[in-house]
């Protein structure tokens, strides 16, 4: 038997009907009701308490609610788990309407379409990623509405999955779309289970792509849009998404950038990984990063493109010169480095604010933010006129300093307005006429009270009399019930009370009128003289997205310079004999982590003469990773333009970047730390050329010394005489330094070790020559294992080198016997020969004599020969 509920129950099931993936706040006063299972749900994740509400013919439903005034950290709390919210408010007055509010859904957020700055990320992205797959070619378009950043690529080949893997790891987007059949969903499924396992994912269907066609051309300039077919349908696909939840004006959505691997230097997930980028492995977030080290940026925008520097370095040497040419002129002139970081200081995240402004939730805060904002930059344009670097000359040149924009926020709007913009207090005296003459009346109404109030004590004699206001009752005379007496016939009563009695007069219901209206008057004015700023303010949103964009430039190019000056950088010099040369070079982030001693430089030639492929053997916690590490590193940052710590150094830009370094199980696709390694090491000889820069740790730990020996043999090998790329290759397997001997262009180098009778001094130092020991108990020693252990290990590692010492002379004495054995056998068959030879029958006796002196003779020597 069906349910037949309230009016506004049924009224929220109909809307519900049509969210059902989302969690409804419906809007109810002063609250955002949840209903039946997303009552439940949302009292569970939020820790809120559950009650319930009538439903009609003696039911009860499950209901909880949240202030709407105070519903950010509620839905910051959801989105962050993953949900989505379709917010449901009132599109009608309830005090204007007899019966049921009219409401209306008007945003779906999303994690992927999150507008509040109390919900984004600071310096970071916030994407929402669309994905589809047509003719076995893959399709990613991403945006991040809060920013109006949007991009696109796609990928093709047998190795499309693993490529588009890598470019979702670089944009970690928040919320992934997938449109459509993906062939290799389940392999996606598990990227996004080990490397994004906080990205919400959502299936969109769209039964009409003409829904989709005309978006794309909407947005963007005509140049900027991939040819119409599956690239062009994923960009609409995003588009129509975004349409479908911000359900918001998305025209600062208006500049596509296509991503292109060949014009960046490739940096796989591993890579970016391992070499702690952007992110660190702990925990994912910036802490002990390259970018933490780099990162003296001042503004949010600036932070975001650092980000982005560090993930797509350049392939163009001139355009990296380009970059080191800036940091070079920032770096000559510390003063106006100074200057730069202090504007660029007062400089607000105003790319966001414009998308509020855009989608019309900027408040006067906002205004004011981005007027402080735009104040700023007449310093840095004055500030980069006559630097000597093309680039800053350049993007200085093309900052728009936007007066008009400041003089209208500064005429307009109060220099601290509230948060709220429908509750008056924005608008600064004299920008307007009207609002200033309402305002006079309601300031001169205070004056008018008090002189009514004195006038009625003296006309009545009642001097107790005062004059009150309440939202209920209106303006209002307040008399004690002991002055009853006195109150004359024209007052009208209006309430009375346990001690007095409450009167209205003509008089003061008409000051009522006219001071009540004037207040509704200014707070309507208010709004509409904030909008039209707003809206001025929009229709400026292009060119003032811009600016911030060559902001965001000049902040990091100061940045670096700024990491420059304070850790002693140099300038790599940027050369084409496809060489890497570094002189005393440190790892950037090792280094600003020691506290008690001092990092140890090391130098490092690779080229594809003489050393092509450096072997590099010797204990662990010796430092080969770091040094490794050290070199891929460096090797980055010249690339993004950076100045790198080193003595000197001088690079060609490589085409990418592979590190395979450490491994893990990977327990979700049930594969071993073995296959992982194996894996990953395949796809580096798979995808690796003769311009790469290869980084291999330990290759063949996983499985038994003589498989994985074979194996790290067979790589090298495979790398010197197919791809040719530089290398550095550590390993504990000391026989590999024998190919040094074999292969032109190998050269052997180990960790330096002094040794002090039983103690071992780790010099973390790479010097030429391999090594012959790993130093494996000395490890664990520093490693804090137990004393016993130790010498327990010390007395096993003896013996086996006894028995292993004993075993060899053994051998060695077998193999005398065997050589002794081997030349008797053939002396004893020449003799025989000889004796068969001679005929006893025809030789006199003196000759019979003479051949038994020389055979015993030649017994004797060989006697003495064995």
């Amino acid at each position: 038997m069906s349910v037949s509920y309230t009016p506004m129950l049924e009224q929220y099931r109909e809307i519900k009907k049509n969210h059902p993936q989302e969690i409804l706040f419906f809007r109810l006063g002063d609250f955002y009701e949840m209903f039946f299972d997303d009552a439940e749900l949302a009292s569970r994740e939020l820790e809120i308490t559950l009650t319930s509400r009538e439903g009609g013919q003696n039911t009860r439903v499950p209901m909880c609610g949240i202030p709407y005034h105070a519903a950010e950290p509620y839905l910051s709390k959801l989105i962050s788990k993953g949900y989505k919210i379709a917010i449901c408010e009132q599109m009608e007055d309830p005090k204007q309407v007899k019966g049921l509010v009219r409401r209306e859904v008007i945003k779906i957020i999303t994690p992927g379409t999150v507008l509040s700055e109390n919900l984004l990320p600071d310096q970071n992205n916030n994407f929402l990623a669309v994905i589809s797959e047509d003719a076995n070619i893959l399709y990613l378009a991403a945006a991040d509405i809060s920013t109006g950043e949007c991009l696109w690529s796609s990928f093709s080949g047998p190795d499309r999955q693993s490529s588009l893997c890598d470019q979702l790891f670089r944009l970690m987007p928040s919320e992934l779309v997938l449109t459509g059949r993906i062939n290799d969903f389940a392999g996606l499924e598990s990227f996004m289970d080990n490397r994004m396992p906080n990205c919400t994912v959502t299936t969109l269907k769209i039964d009409d792509v003409s829904l989709v066609q005309l978006l794309p051309e909407k947005h963007f300039a005509k140049d900027d849009l991939p040819e119409k077919g599956g690239a062009y349908h994923t960009v609409g696909y995003l588009l129509y998404y975004l349409n479908q939840t911000v359900k918001n004006d998305l025209s600062h959505i208006n500049r596509l950038v296509r991503y292109n691997a060949a014009e960046h230097l490739v940096l796989d997930a591993a890579t970016l990984r391992n070499l702690e980028i952007t992110r660190n492995m702990r925990d994912g977030s910036k802490k002990d990063t390259v970018y933490s080290v780099l990162d003296f940026t001042k503004t949010a925008m600036g932070g975001r493109l650092l980000r982005k520097w560090l993930e797509y370095p350049l392939l163009q040497a001139q355009d990296i010169i380009f970059r080191q040419d800036a940091i070079t002129s920032l770096l000559e002139n510390p003063l106006l480095r100074q200057s730069l970081h202090a504007a660029l200081a007062d400089i607000y995240d105003f790319e966001r604010i414009l998308t509020r402004i855009e989608v019309g939730t900027a408040n006067a805060r906002d205004l004011i933010a981005l007027k402080n904002s735009l104040s700023s930059l007449p310093r840095i344009k004055k500030g980069l006129a006559d630097i000597s670097s093309h680039l800053l000359k350049t993007t200085g040149a093309n900052i728009r300093i936007h007066q008009d924009v400041v003089n209208l926020i500064e005429n307009a709007i109060v220099d601290t307005p509230p948060f709220s913009v429908r509750e008056g207090g924005l608008i600064k005296e004299g920008y307007d006429f009207e609002l200033d003459e309402l305002r006079n009346i309601a300031r001169d109404s205070k004056r008018w009270i008090q002189d009514l109030e004195m006038k009625e004590r003296e006309a009545t004699g009642i001097k107790s009399m005062k004059i009150g206001y309440n939202k209920v009752f209106g303006y209002y005379l307040e008399v004690t019930h002991t002055h009853a007496a006195a109150v004359p016939a024209h007052y009208i009563r209006k309430q009375t009370l346990a001690n007095a009695e409450r009167y209205i007069t003509p008089e003061l219901k008409e000051f009522e009128t006219k001071v009540l209206g004037a207040q509704e008057k200014i707070v309507s004015i208010e709004y509409h003289l904030f909008s039209t700023v707003r809206e001025y303010i929009k229709e400026r949103i292009q060119e003032i997205q811009h600016t911030a964009r060559q902001v965001a430039q000049i902040d990091v190019l100061t940045s670096l310079s700024e990491a420059a000056a304070r850790y002693n950088y140099v300038r790599p010099v940027i050369n084409n004999r496809r060489e890497i040369v570094i002189r005393d070079g440190r790892h950037p982030v090792v280094e600003r982590l020691l506290f008690k001693e001092m990092f140890v430089p090391n130098d490092t030639l690779l080229n594809h003469g003489d050393s092509e492929i450096m072997i590099i053997t010797g204990p662990n916690m010796a430092g080969k990773s770091t040094y490794m590490r050290q070199v891929a590193v460096l090797a980055l940052l010249a690339q993004i333009g950076s100045f790198i710590p080193a003595r000197e150094a001088s690079f060609c830009p490589v085409d990418r970047i592979f590190t395979r370094v450490g491994a893990s199980d990977d327990l979700a696709t049930g594969q071993s730390t073995f296959m992982v390694e194996m894996n990953e090491v395949a796809q580096i000889l798979k995808h690796a050329t003769q311009n790469s820069l290869i980084i291999l740790d330990e290759i063949g730990r996983g499985t038994s010394t003589f498989d994985g020996m074979s194996i790290a043999k067979a790589v090298i090998e495979y790398i010197k005489t197919r791809i040719k790329a530089k290398t550095l290759f550590a390993t504990h397997y000391h026989e590999l330094t024998e190919l040094a001997e074999s292969h032109s262009g190998v050269q052997n180098y180990s960790v330096a070790v002094k040794e002090r009778g039983n103690d071992v001094i780790f010099l973390r130092r790479i010097i030429p020559g391999g090594a012959d020991k790993s130093y494996g108990i000395h490890v664990a020693q520093l490693a804090g294992l137990p004393k016993k252990v130790i010498e327990r290990a010390q007395e096993i590692l003896h013996e086996l080198e006894q028995h292993q010492a004993i075993n060899e002379t053994k051998e060695a004495t077998c193999q005398t016997a065997a050589s002794h054995s081997e030349a008797l056998s053939l002396f004893t068959s020449s003799l025989v020969e000889e004796l068969a030879a001679i005929d006893v029958m025809t030789i006199t006796p003196l000759e019979a004599i003479n051949i038994l002196y020389r055979l015993q003779n030649q017994a004797k020597q060989e006697a003495g020969q064995l």
